[in-house]
């Protein structure tokens, strides 16, 4: 599972940036070995750009190769749909922060009627650390630990509805665990050596 990943909204462009020694670089989608895209540079970077109007299908990994070197590391590109809310997550009341090391704790992923299978990320879409489907919809808890300061962190939720799609994420929750040092993940791409997105 990749660390790293990008949100970006059905129907927008998909930019992604390849790092390397070039002067050949070759982006991969899926764990597929033959490259989608391939582009000439000697400047030691180029964007692949010319993907837009993003459907479900532009989902899933990225990686990028200076051939004849190895692959990148994955970057997870998680397609959601701009037309489904996002949920809300939430700490059960009382829930004392920074919880104490090695603790339980457990986050609330509230979406509306229809909403089966939630995620939880910590820090973006590439940071997937659970699932749990629901019949008939509502809200879901997820539990974390024990925690350890590794598992600080800004952490969002998803969901699907039955129909299908991704909503958008939910506004960031930032969990503290004593002895941490209370810096949400800030995803850096990898690519040939660095990645870099927008959408």
């Amino acid at each position: 599972m990749p660390a790293d990943g990008l949100w970006v909204l059905e129907g927008t462009p998909l930019n992604l940036q390849c790092f390397g020694p070039g002067p050949d670089f070759q982006l991969l989608h899926g764990n597929g070995t033959e490259p989608v895209k391939t582009k000439t540079s000697g400047s030691g970077f180029v964007t692949f750009n010319d993907t837009v109007n993003v459907t479900h299908a532009g989902g899933g990994l990225y990686s990028c190769r200076c051939p004849p070197g190895p692959s990148s590391n994955a970057v997870e590109v998680v397609v959601i749909d701009p037309n489904l809310d996002p949920p809300e997550l939430s700490l059960p009341p009382l829930q004392p922060l920074p919880a104490p090391e090695g603790s339980n704790i457990s986050v609330v992923c509230k979406g509306p009627p229809g909403a089966a299978t939630f995620w939880l990320y910590r820090g973006g879409p590439g940071g997937a650390v659970g699932q749990r489907w629901v019949a008939g919809g509502g809200a879901v808890s997820f539990s974390l630990g024990p925690l350890h300061p590794h598992n600080e962190g800004a952490y969002f939720c998803t969901y699907s509805p039955e129909a299908g799609g991704l909503s958008q994420p939910s506004p960031s929750l930032l969990i503290l665990v004593e002895g941490g040092d209370a810096t949400p993940k800030n995803p850096d791409w990898p690519g040939c050596k660095h990645w870099g997105g927008s959408h």
